[in-house]
């Protein structure tokens, strides 16, 4: 560039744009952190045991509320509607007792530290696992989960419980889906917010077919003695404890379809609790972290999530229902299982 009068000329070197340097764009480059097998490992943990209490918090509620919402019921369905809670999240029967079930399922899965599947227990074994990681998260997530484990180990966590079941559900619901804004919002989209969005959805796969699986074969066997309103309150529920209502009835409208709610459940693309748009954000976390670490080729976590994914991509339900609904949701939580520890293996057991 040149500057100055006709007889005074003087020679500028080139200004480089702003965002360049030296006159080539100027871009902040490193390489990704290698993140330590522990580390790795907390970090998918914590995310974990978030996303199972709220799925068991939010069960809970939607049962509450079923019950309360149908009236009387034959003693035999209201006690496996109680059953199935245990049934879903493998815990152990309540404690005997003069009490109701109701509030003794309540107290077991929400504050028996005896039950490792208990509210207060994942909360706990979050915070946990956050503890040794601080350095790979942010404040925001470990102050939130601190403050979410403070209240469950509280009296007044168990004074709410108690006296507005559906309120502590609520903090709890709300704290775990604001823990998983924070991750979004304050990590780096890096390797251990990957592992919190493969954790996540792996999660989200197992505990949604084990709803659908323990509800679908507890409504078959009612359907005799359940009416057209009773039974559409009972696949309503169904929905709820998936957080689903609202998707499936702006695409369906009239009675509950048992089959249709499944369908949806299972097969639709682009709603994120179905099992199909799990797998996919699964599938992809899974080859992003391969790929962070500098492993060619695919490995077997993602073999086992990218057979699914086609398998969901192009089946119906005509095809689901030659072996039975049931059975077609234990073989997804099965490559499940083999996803989840193919991911251990290859990060975590070093």
């Amino acid at each position: 560039m040149t500057i100055g009068t006709e007889n005074t000329k003087v020679e500028m070197a080139p200004v480089a744009p702003r965002g360049f340097l030296d006159g080539s764009k100027f871009t902040h480059v490193r390489p990704p952190r290698p993140m330590l097998a522990r580390d790795a490992d907390s970090i998918y943990w914590m995310a974990r045991y978030v996303e199972r209490a709220e799925h068991i918090a939010r069960v809970l509620k939607v049962n509450a509320a079923l019950l309360t919402d149908v009236g009387e019921l034959a003693p035999s369905l209201h006690e496996r509607q109680w059953q199935s809670i245990l049934q879903i999240f493998d815990a152990p029967k309540p404690p005997d007792g003069d009490l109701p079930i109701s509030v003794r399922t309540h107290r077991l899965m929400c504050f028996s530290e005896e039950n490792h599947n208990s509210i207060v227990s994942c909360i706990v074994n979050a915070r946990e696992n956050a503890r040794g990681v601080r350095e790979n998260i942010s404040a925001e997530m470990f102050e939130h989960l601190n403050m979410l484990y403070w209240f469950v180990r509280s009296e007044d966590a168990k004074l709410e419980l108690e006296e507005s079941s559906e309120e502590f559900f609520k903090t709890i619901m709300n704290g775990s889906m604001l823990f998983q804004g924070l991750c979004t919002q304050t990590l780096p989209h890096e390797q251990p917010w990957l592992f919190t969005q493969l954790a996540k959805y792996l999660e989200r796969i197992d505990i949604t077919c084990r709803i659908i699986e323990t509800k679908f074969s507890i409504l078959r066997g009612a359907e005799t003695i359940l009416e057209t309103p009773l039974r559409n309150i009972h696949w309503m529920a169904v929905l709820r404890s998936c957080c689903s209502i609202e998707a499936f009835r702006r695409l369906h409208l009239g009675d509950m379809d048992p089959l249709r709610v499944a369908a949806f459940m299972i097969l639709e693309r682009d709603y994120p609790r179905s099992v199909r748009f799990s797998v996919d954000r699964a599938l992809g976390a899974a080859a992003e972290i391969r790929s962070s670490v500098g492993k060619s080729g695919v490995d077997p976590a993602e073999r086992v999530l990218g057979r699914l994914k086609a398998q969901l991509e192009f089946a119906e339900m005509d095809e689901i229902l030659v072996d039975g609904l049931p059975a077609y949701l234990k073989k997804i939580r099965a490559q499940v299982g083999d996803a989840s520890l193919a991911i251990a293996k290859a990060y975590f057991l070093h």
